[in-house]
C-alpha cells in the first residue's frame, strides 16, 4: 500500500497505530517480567551460581539469564525508539532471529541434559536427542535463513509513523518454529514417561526446591517442558494466523518464558541438592586421584567413582557410587548405620547396602 493511499485511509491509520501500540506493550512487558523473576531468584543465584565452582549448568545458565536478557531488552529499545534509521532497522530486523534461536537451543540443551540423567544416561537417549537436536538446528537455520533474506523492512510503515516493522515476508518464515515444536514435544514425551512411571505429578512448578532430588528433575522436565512448548505453539500460531505484521508482538513472551524457565531449571535442581531436609551431597570435597573411597568428616556425603577393570575381556566399567564418608566406614560391603547428632539436627547416615535409587547417579552429569 502506497503512501497516497494510506493517507486518505483513517481505518489504515488506525490498524498501523493499534499494531505499534501492542507490539510496544508486548515488548515492555516481558522486560518487567524478567526483572521481576531475577529478583525473586537473586539470592538462589548468589548461593548456587556465583559462591560455587564453575560447572557446565552454570555456564549455560548465565548464557541465558543474561545473554538473553541483554537481547530481550536491546529488542525493546528498538521498537521503543521512534529515531532509528532504516538502515539500521534493516539489519536489526535480519539478525534478530540468530540470537534468539541461540538462547532457544541454550534452554534446551538444559532440558536434554535433565532427560539424560532421568534416564540413566542412556546412550540411545542420547544419540536420539543428538540426531533431533541437530535437525532441528539446520532446519531452523534454513528456514530463517531464506525468509531473512526475502523479507522487506522499514523505519516507517506508516507516514509520521516511525518504528521498526516488517513489511513483506514469505509465507513459509512462520513454519520456522515447527522443527522447535517437534523436537520440543519428543523431549516433553520422555520426560512424561518418567513421571508416569513414578505416578506423581504436580502443579506448582515455581516450588520445585522444596521436593527431593528426583521429584526436581521429574516434575521440572514436564511442567517447564509443557510451558515452553505451549508458549512456542502459540507464538507459531499467531505468526500465521496474523501475518508478517505481528511476528514481534509474541516473541517477548516467548523469550521470557524461555529465559525464566530455563534458569529456574538450573536453579531448582541446585536447591534439591543442597536441600537440609534431603541428602547432602557436597561437590567441594575433591576425590583421591586412585577413584578410591575418600575418608572425611562423619557427617558429610561424597560421591566416590570406582572403576571395575573386567580381567577377561580388557574391559572396564566407570560406576558411580553413594557411600558415607565416615573414619569408621569399611570397604568390606557390610550394612553400617551412624546416627550422629549435632546441635539441633540429628544426622542419620545411610548404609553402604541401602537400595539408593539409580537416577541420583545421572544427576551428577548435569551438576558438575
Amino acid at each position: 500500500m502506497s503512501y497516497p493511499e494510506v493517507a486518505y485511509d483513517p481505518q489504515a491509520f488506525a490498524d498501523a497505530a493499534y499494531n505499534v501500540w501492542v507490539t510496544r506493550i508486548c515488548q515492555l512487558c516481558p522486560c518487567i517480567i524478567f526483572c521481576y523473576d531475577y529478583l525473586l531468584t537473586l539470592d538462589r543465584e548468589v548461593k548456587f551460581i556465583w559462591r560455587r565452582p564453575m560447572r557446565s549448568s552454570s555456564v549455560l545458565y548465565i548464557i541465558v539469564r543474561f545473554g538473553g536478557g541483554a537481547l530481550m531488552f536491546l529488542t525493546a529499545i528498538a521498537f521503543m525508539s521512534e529515531h532509528t534509521s532504516k538502515e539500521v532497522c534493516s539489519v536489526f530486523l535480519r539478525f534478530q532471529g540468530w540470537p534468539s534461536f541461540c538462547v532457544l537451543w541454550t534452554v534446551q540443551l538444559i532440558l536434554q541434559l535433565r532427560v539424560y540423567a532421568l534416564y540413566l544416561r542412556s546412550q540411545a537417549v542420547l544419540i536420539a536427542m543428538a540426531v533431533g537436536f541437530t535437525v532441528e538446528v539446520i532446519v531452523m537455520s534454513v528456514f530463517l535463513g531464506i525468509g531473512m533474506a526475502k523479507t522487506t523492512n522499514t523505519n516507517m510503515p506508516m507516514p509520521d509513523i516511525r518504528i521498526c516493522a516488517v513489511m513483506r515476508a514469505p509465507p513459509a518464515l512462520a513454519y520456522v518454529w515447527l522443527p522447535d515444536i517437534i523436537f520440543g514435544s519428543f523431549l516433553f514425551v520422555l520426560a512424561a514417561r518418567i513421571g508416569f512411571k513414578r505416578g506423581r505429578f504436580g502443579f506448582n512448578i515455581f516450588r520445585m526446591e522444596r521436593k527431593d532430588l528426583l521429584d526436581a528433575l521429574v516434575y521440572g522436565n514436564v511442567h517447564y517442558f509443557f510451558c515452553i512448548l505451549v508458549a512456542n505453539v502459540v507464538n507459531t500460531g499467531i505468526w500465521q494466523g496474523l501475518g508478517y505484521s505481528w511476528f514481534e508482538a509474541p516473541e517477548g513472551f516467548a523469550a521470557v518464558i524461555e529465559i525464566v524457565l530455563g534458569c529456574r531449571m538450573v536453579l531448582d535442581l541446585q536447591s534439591a541438592v543442597s536441600d537440609s531436609e534431603g541428602l547432602q551431597l557436597l561437590d567441594s570435597l575433591p576425590l583421591r586421584d586412585s577413584f578410591g573411597a575418600r575418608e572425611g568428616p562423619a557427617t558429610l556425603y561424597s560421591a566416590v567413582s570406582t572403576y571395575d577393570l573386567g580381567s577377561v575381556q580388557g574391559r572396564h566399567r566407570l560406576t558411580q557410587e553413594i557411600e558415607l564418608a565416615s573414619p569408621t566406614s569399611s570397604g568390606s560391603g557390610e550394612s553400617s548405620r551412624v546416627l550422629i547428632e549435632g546441635t539441633n539436627k540429628t544426622y542419620i547416615s545411610l548404609s553402604l547396602s541401602t537400595n539408593i535409587p539409580h537416577q541420583l547417579f545421572g544427576v551428577f552429569f548435569i551438576l558438575y
